[in-house]
């Protein structure tokens, strides 16, 4: 194949028992893609070349749908969890050019069942962090949270119940690491129902590890869907398909949208278990009517979402375009008010600024002169060109006292 071209994996109308594909994950470097199955087995593809590498069939029990299989940061080392409410541990072996996998169990469904598991996935600027050596796991049940490390040795950390929820709402879960105190740390969002809690995560000079309850978040809705955008935003979707945008820090909705029109897929065939005889309990098919996990996801500062006859990217403006927004519209003095905010490092829901804050104020810096010098060509050709001296005294006094303000603040600092 061509490189860019598009492979189809598997065989169009393939109907020997394989039924829908439940479930997707992409490893790290974009080589390898693992897809679960309604009907309970597990493939894995070779994303270069579009071979079928392995075919995965006694992972779990019989009889029972993939809702997550999900690779983590070791490219050896993936998790599943199915329609029984079980979690399971997929390790990937080549011995003599045999590709095996090796299933553990890490969780039984008979403990409670689990809706939801998410690996803590981590950026290559933080490969070292000294939390990523355990490859943590979150598991939600429908009472309770639990995290775990999967190596060096299994060990329960640290569980959390949610405290009285609907039994329809749907558990969710999503990692991100923040900085807190001027220290990087991952810090786990979950809930099910209205109320979203963070746990942070760190290891002491003593190697203890240590779960840290933070302050909750909450919101008059039902989420359905709970993605971090940064370390600060977080994008939920509530029951009646509105996207929220959320600052964890003051807890302000930012902005919503309606998305009723994209018609998203629901994943609730797959938590009835329809293609297998709908084996699973009467509580776990109640949360599969809500149930929506394969349908949205996050990545770069965009929301993908899946429809039924097509799929929706939503992007944050980064901080330039949410400045040059407000220019196109003329709109100077807020335009120089919400870029000041970047600079002082006050605003919301800020995407591309990075790095050494000098650095950060500095580039703002020169987009605020860059809009000053703006600001006095177009009140310059908006000045009147005749009448009373006032009222061109009084368009200069709304001007200029903008301008030296702003002026003596960029110098000062």
């Amino acid at each position: 194949s061509e490189p860019g071209s598009p492979f189809v994996l598997g065989k169009h109308g393939d109907r020997g028992g394989v039924r829908a594909v439940s479930a997707l994950s992409i490893n790290h470097d974009c080589t390898r893609l693992l897809c679960g199955f309604a009907k309970g087995h597990i493939t894995m593809w070779d994303l270069a070349n579009g071979k079928l590498l392995r075919t995965i069939t006694d992972a779990h029990p019989p009889g029972t749908a993939i809702l997550h299989v999900k690779f983590t940061d070791d490219p050896t080392l993936a998790v599943c969890n199915d329609s029984g409410g079980s979690v399971f541990e997929l390790a990937f072996r080549r011995l003599m050019g045999m590709r095996t996998c090796e299933s553990r169990c890490l969780f039984s469904g008979s403990k409670g069942e689990v809706c939801n598991v998410e690996p803590l996935l981590t950026a290559p600027d933080l490969k070292d962090h000294p939390i990523t050596q355990y490859s943590l796991l979150a598991m939600a049940s429908l009472t309770k949270i639990l995290v775990i490390g999967l190596k060096p040795s299994l060990k329960v950390w640290m569980t959390f119940p949610y405290g009285k929820t609907d039994p329809t709402s749907v558990p969710q879960l999503a990692w991100q690491f923040v900085p807190v105190q001027k220290v990087v740390n991952p810090v786990l969002a979950f809930c099910r129902g209205d109320t979203v809690h963070f746990l942070l995560v760190k290891k002491d000079e003593t190697g203890t590890i240590h779960v840290i309850k933070q302050r909750h978040l909450q919101l008059n809705c039902d989420i359905i869907s709970l993605n971090w955008i940064n370390s600060r935003t977080l994008v939920v979707m509530d029951s009646g398909e509105k996207l929220r945008v959320v600052d964890r820090p003051s807890q302000e909705e930012l902005e919503s949208l309606d998305v009723a029109e994209v018609q998203l897929v629901y994943n609730s065939s797959h938590f009835k278990s329809l293609a297998t005889g709908g084996n699973v309990s009467q509580a776990l098919a109640l949360v599969g009517e809500k149930a929506c996990y394969q349908s949205v996801c996050s990545y770069a500062g965009q929301m993908v979402l899946l429809g039924t006859k097509s799929a929706h990217i939503l992007t944050l403006r980064n901080w330039r375009e949410r400045v040059d927004c407000l220019l196109k519209q003329e709109r100077f003095v807020e335009a120089l008010s919400l870029a000041w905010s970047f600079h002082e490092g006050t605003a919301k829901a800020v995407l591309g600024l990075f790095g050494d804050p000098a650095k950060r104020k500095g580039v703002v810096a020169d987009k605020m002169i860059e809009i000053l010098f703006q600001y006095v060509e177009r009140s310059v050709k908006k000045c009147p060109e005749h009448g009373k001296i006032q009222v061109m005294e009084q368009h200069f006094q709304d001007m200029v006292p903008v301008m030296v303000d702003y002026c003596l603040q960029l110098q000062r600092t």
